[in-house]
């Protein structure tokens, strides 16, 4: 299932403040291609609203998916749910009645409707999911993480490591809080 071109030539013909909603979505792998580092858990669904303006097609879209990223604690399946919801504008490249060719703005922030009157969801979907996925997955609120010595997960048990391990890079610190009756 991939539904993230749209054929936008009815609404180009339309006056200023014409509208249309469609369902949009996406297979798991096409989620993972997105998003870095994810694995697939979840198709993308959602919606888009498409606004005529004078010079441009204005999207509305809500999505959401969920992958599957490390923990950053302890490096097992961590499950992400990640909802979005931006605007985007679209540039037509060809008139829709005269066929002639059109000029595009030169801006970071426009998208450009290709010469078949497709506008193409998919890169603003890709960079809203990368900004919205979480930075420090965990797969539990009270995930204990990994063994800083022997890198055992300390989920499933206390590790084998017999003393507390120190950073002798602030021994002089412990020996100072130590005296003066501190810590």
């Amino acid at each position: 299932m991939q539904t993230l071109r749209i054929n936008v030539a009815g609404l180009l013909k339309e006056t200023t403040g014409g509208a249309r909603d469609h369902s949009i979505g996406a297979s798991a792998l096409s989620v993972a291609a997105m998003v870095p580092d994810a694995r697939p858990s979840g198709a993308l669904t959602g919606t888009v609203r498409l606004l005529r303006s004078p010079r441009s097609i204005f999207a509305r879209v809500r999505a959401g998916t969920e992958v599957i990223l490390d923990c950053s604690r302890c490096l097992e399946d961590a499950v992400a749910g990640i909802e979005v919801e931006f605007d985007a504008e679209y540039f037509p490249s060809i008139d829709v009645v005269t066929g002639s060719a059109l000029k595009v703005p030169d801006d970071d922030m426009a998208f450009v409707i290709d010469h078949n009157h497709e506008l193409d969801l998919a890169e603003p979907i890709r960079q809203e999911l990368v900004v919205a996925a979480p930075m420090h997955p965990l797969c539990s609120a009270e995930c204990a993480g990994l063994c800083v010595s022997c890198g055992h997960n300390l989920n499933e048990g206390q590790c084998a490591c017999s003393e507390e391990v120190t950073d002798g890079r602030l021994a002089q610190l412990r020996d100072l809080l130590g005296r003066n009756g501190s810590a």
